[in-house]
């Protein structure tokens, strides 16, 4: 990573989700750590979630473009695809304009492949943060050699794209039997890259956390904690069809229900009260809660409580539950994972996780929340625990 010393350094995450954003916070208090000028930048949700982190950093607003996802990712993709070319040549002279007026020594950007400063530019060195070479093709999550020998076709262009970078920073294991990712995250074609590629282990809001004596009480697991993630408008229809679940649920008398329902909405940006049309506390379920964004400690004190975990099955989100285990003197997290329409990559994380019996696996069109947190405890997220 960088090395200890008097740097100018601005760290920008791509505006998908919040996982982008929360990887980067290790890393950016390293920094600080080490002396280094620092600098955030980003839009949209994620910026304000970096933002919000980080108040006494300078924000820097990046370029605004952001694929809209809705049921299928791959074809979102492909109608977004002018956009995303737009969107390269505008993080590049953006980078550029920004790096001499800040007088930068490093910018690193995650995810975001235009973000990088012209080649002998003042010396600045660009870092490409990514988890995965070459994105997962559609289809193909189920057969993982199958799918990473099809990733050679698409190889070509993503090199190229990397080599316009100075490094590449790739958040897991350098061991690939203990990576989360090993299909992405360890794809072949990484060995010969030309530049340096460095393993940095898993990066996580929750590094370091309870370092100072503040590790959690023991939690009595009773709660069903559903988290949201994603861009829009997919996030708010998963909503939607979670909400009508619980108001289903309601009308039941379901005497092995959770003792509380808590909905983490993934809406650092919003102020807005949250609505509802229907009763959301069951007879044998007499709470409910939520919240746009909580803090790190909202979230973990959350987290303790949960019996159940309900989420996406992001690289990042998975590093957070791999990291909470490295920190926490607890029991594993039961999980339930659903990907995104059409998010090949979630796929196929969720197939691996499901396949190793660390978490569940459920479809978003046919996910049932009674049946999940019934069938809570038949599978344990045991990632970041240590071996005996």
């Amino acid at each position: 990573m960088i090395k200890a010393g008097k740097r100018r350094i601005l760290f920008v995450p791509l505006d998908w989700g919040l996982g982008h954003a929360t990887r980067l916070v290790p890393l950016i208090e390293e920094a600080v750590r080490c002396g280094d000028e620092v600098w955030i930048g980003g839009n949209g949700r994620s910026g304000a979630w970096l933002k919000a982190r980080f108040p006494d950093l300078t924000y820097e607003v990046a370029p605004e473009w952001t694929l809209r996802h809705r049921k299928h990712l791959a074809w979102d993709f492909l109608g977004n695809l002018a956009s995303f070319r737009r969107g390269l040549g505008a993080d590049r002279r953006w980078a550029n304009q920004t790096a001499e007026r800040l007088g930068l020594t490093h910018l690193v950007s995650d995810h975001r492949y235009g973000l990088k400063v012209d080649a002998g530019k003042d010396g600045v060195v660009s870092v490409l943060v990514l988890h995965q070479a070459v994105p997962a093709l559609p289809g193909l999550w189920r057969w993982p050699r199958w799918m990473e020998a099809a990733s050679w076709l698409l190889w070509p262009l993503f090199r190229r794209r990397m080599r316009d970078f100075d490094e590449v920073w790739i958040p897991d294991h350098a061991e690939k039997a203990r990576a989360l990712a090993p299909a992405l995250s360890h794809f072949g074609g990484l060995r010969n890259l030309g530049l340096p590629v460095r393993y940095l282990g898993w990066q996580s809001r929750w590094s370091g956390f309870g370092e100072g004596g503040d590790r959690l009480t023991e939690a009595n697991g009773e709660a069903l904690l559903v988290v949201l993630s994603g861009p829009e408008p997919a996030r708010s229809l998963w909503e939607a069809n979670l909400l009508q679940q619980w108001q289903d649920w309601a009308k039941q008398e379901d005497v092995d229900g959770p003792a509380a329902l808590w909905l983490v909405r993934g809406l650092p940006d919003s102020a807005a009260p949250f609505t509802s049309a229907a009763p959301l506390t069951p007879p044998r379920i007499p709470t409910f809660g939520y919240w746009n964004s909580p803090d790190d400690a909202t979230l973990a004190t959350l987290m303790a409580g949960a019996g159940l975990i309900i989420s996406r099955p992001g690289y990042s989100s998975l590093m957070d539950y791999a990291v909470w285990n490295q920190s926490q003197d607890r029991p594993a997290l039961h999980i339930c994972l659903v990907p995104a329409g059409g998010h090949s990559e979630q796929a196929y994380l969720a197939h691996k996780l499901d396949r190793e019996g660390q978490a569940q696996r459920q479809s978003e069109s046919s996910l049932n929340l009674r049946d999940a947190w019934a069938r809570r405890k038949q599978t344990k997220f045991t990632y970041g625990i240590p071996r005996p």
